[in-house]
C-alpha cells in the first residue's frame, strides 16, 4: 500500500505537469485581442486602401478587461450602418459559433496627400507667388473646407484674409475670380438644333461657368436667364 508521503509526492507531480496545460486551456478560452484587431485592420485594408492607396490605418487597442469566448469559426467583419470609410470609424467583428458575440472596433483611417501650404505669413489682398508656397504631405480627412494639391492652382490668386506660415490654403481663403462680371457686355447664344443666334447683352450679376445669371438683350431690352459658358459668353437654354 502506498504511504501518505508517496501519495502526496505523486499528486504534486501530477499538478506540476498539469499547470501548463490548464493555463494554456484558460488562455484559449478567450479570443485574443490581437486576432480581433487584425481582423478589423484587414477589413479596412481591403475596403479602403483598395480605393485609396494613400490610406493610413490605425486600430484603437481594445480594453484590457474585455473577455470574449474563443471563436471556433473564422471571425466575420462588416461596416456598421452609416459607417464612414475615412477619419474616425469603426468595424464590426462578430463570431457566429455556438457562443456568438459581436464587437465594434474603433479605428482611424487617414488619407495622406500633398497639400499646398504657406511657407511665410501672407497679408490680406496679396497676390500669391510661387516662393510663398510649398507642398506638404498631410492627412486630408480633417481638411473639411477643401485643399489644393498643386501649387499652380493658386499661383497669382488674391488672398481674402491674412494667412499664417504653415497654414493649409483652402478655396475659401481666395478671392473668387468671376468669369462674367455684373454690368459688362456679353454675347448671348441661343441655339436650336443646328441653328445658332448670337445677340449682344449685358450681365446683371457675376457668374462663373455653369452659373445661371440674369442678362438683358441690349436690342430688345428683354431680360433673360442665361448660363455662363466662358469669358463673355452666356447661353440661353
Amino acid at each position: 500500500m502506498m504511504n501518505l508521503k508517496s501519495t502526496s509526492n505523486t499528486l504534486l507531480a501530477i499538478l506540476f505537469f498539469a499547470i501548463p496545460t490548464l493555463c494554456h486551456a484558460a488562455n484559449n478560452a478567450h479570443q485574443s485581442h490581437q486576432s480581433i484587431m487584425d481582423a478589423a485592420e484587414q477589413y479596412l485594408m481591403q475596403t479602403v486602401t483598395h480605393h485609396a492607396s494613400n490610406a493610413i490605418i490605425k486600430i484603437t487597442p481594445l480594453d484590457h478587461r474585455l473577455r470574449l469566448t474563443h471563436c471556433d469559426t473564422p471571425l466575420e467583419t462588416f461596416s456598421p450602418p452609416g459607417g464612414s470609410k475615412a477619419g474616425r470609424t469603426s468595424v464590426g467583428v462578430r463570431c457566429q459559433s455556438t457562443a456568438p458575440w459581436t464587437l465594434y472596433v474603433s479605428a482611424n483611417v487617414g488619407l495622406e496627400s500633398p497639400v499646398v501650404v504657406a511657407i511665410r505669413d501672407l497679408a490680406r489682398g496679396q497676390a500669391i507667388a510661387k516662393d510663398d508656397l510649398k507642398l506638404q504631405i498631410s492627412d486630408t480627412t480633417h481638411l473639411l473646407r477643401g485643399h489644393f494639391e498643386s501649387i499652380d492652382e493658386v499661383l497669382g490668386q488674391t488672398l481674402k484674409r491674412t494667412l499664417r506660415r504653415g497654414q493649409v490654403i483652402t478655396p475659401s481663403m481666395l478671392v473668387v475670380r468671376k468669369t462674367v462680371k455684373r454690368g459688362e457686355q456679353v454675347t448671348i447664344l441661343a441655339a436650336t438644333g443646328a441653328i445658332e443666334v448670337r445677340m449682344r447683352g449685358k450681365a446683371m450679376k457675376n457668374g462663373n461657368p455653369g452659373d445661371v445669371i440674369p442678362v438683358v438683350n441690349l436690342k430688345s431690352k428683354k431680360k433673360l436667364q442665361a448660363r455662363v459658358v466662358s469669358d463673355g459668353l452666356v447661353m440661353v437654354d
